[in-house]
């Protein structure tokens, strides 16, 4: 069993998939949810413009019973929090507050994305990749750089691993994964059709499927063998904006560790690695 997730963060991985109705609902809770929980569903659904019925919907979707349900969760995560005041501003008129709330946001993301990963299956991700023959990490736009350090990470250990900024050369490399080996696809929506289609080609062909994603029902996690589920604040700040990386960055550094901690060359590997670097630098 997993640990339970928090409204907040249910509420920013089912975003994308809601009705626009149901994004009101999801954008009042956000900002408002002290408020909230005072409220009856009738005064909800008027602080929203939006119907009884949009309210128990939006609140199925995010893995509530009903509007009591989700009040219930709201107040006990509450009194979790700690004290010290945050929004979603960001102006360079008050700069000291709004480093505080991307400080907070980020946290946010960070502690939910690690504390929500299932231990078990982790391991199991773990003895596949030490087992592997070699691990390629595909990916697509603001994403790629995510893959490429992945790449340089997993080398410097000693595990052979391989990725690339052109989706061409991942689908035509994918193309060669067999048993043994690994596709790590990483991607924020889950719905990318190239990175899709290249998960479909590894599994085809017996490779284990990796997906580090916002979206834990997305298509990529469903033709994955093991999914890791990031969590995304992005909608604090701007909804119409993606320009986060770092919760799937931390999943990256959390495997490296890992595998730093458990594969008996790694420190060698790493060692030999740092001196030829060094001899680069004045």
């Amino acid at each position: 069993m997993g640990k339970e997730v928090s409204v907040r963060n249910q509420v920013f991985s089912a975003y994308d998939s809601l009705f626009d109705a149901e994004k009101k609902v999801a954008d009042y809770l956000i900002n408002h949810q002290e408020e909230a929980i005072e409220m009856s569903v009738s005064e909800l659904a008027a602080a929203c413009e939006a119907s009884q019925a949009t309210i128990v919907r939006f609140c199925k979707k995010i893995g509530c019973n009903g509007f009591h349900h989700l009040k219930i969760k709201m107040a006990k995560e509450m009194r979790k929090l700690d004290q010290k005041t945050v929004s979603n501003e960001i102006s360079v008129d008050n700069i000291s507050q709004s480093l505080t709330n991307i400080l907070a946001t980020k946290i946010e993301e960070l502690r939910e994305t690690l504390n929500h990963i299932h231990e078990e299956e982790l391991k199991e991700i773990i003895d596949i990749i030490l087992d592997s023959n070699v691990v390629e990490f595909a990916a697509m736009g603001n994403t790629i750089p995510i893959a490429l350090d992945g790449s340089y990470k997993f080398n410097q250990l000693g595990i052979a691993a391989v990725a690339s900024t052109i989706w061409e050369s991942q689908e035509a490399f994918a193309r060669t994964l067999r048993d043994k080996d690994v596709l790590i696809a990483i991607s924020a929506s889950g719905a990318s059709r190239h990175l899709l289609n290249i998960a479909k080609i590894v599994r085809e062909n017996g490779g284990k499927v990796i997906a580090i994603t916002n979206q834990g029902k997305s298509p990529l996690a469903e033709e994955s063998d093991y999914v890791i589920v990031t969590a995304t604040r992005e909608q604090v700040f701007h909804d119409q904006v993606s320009f986060t990386r770092m919760a799937a960055m931390a999943v990256i550094d959390s495997l490296f560790l890992l595998l730093f901690s458990t594969k008996w060359d790694s420190f060698s590997n790493l060692a030999e690695h740092e001196q030829s670097v060094s001899e680069d630098k004045i």
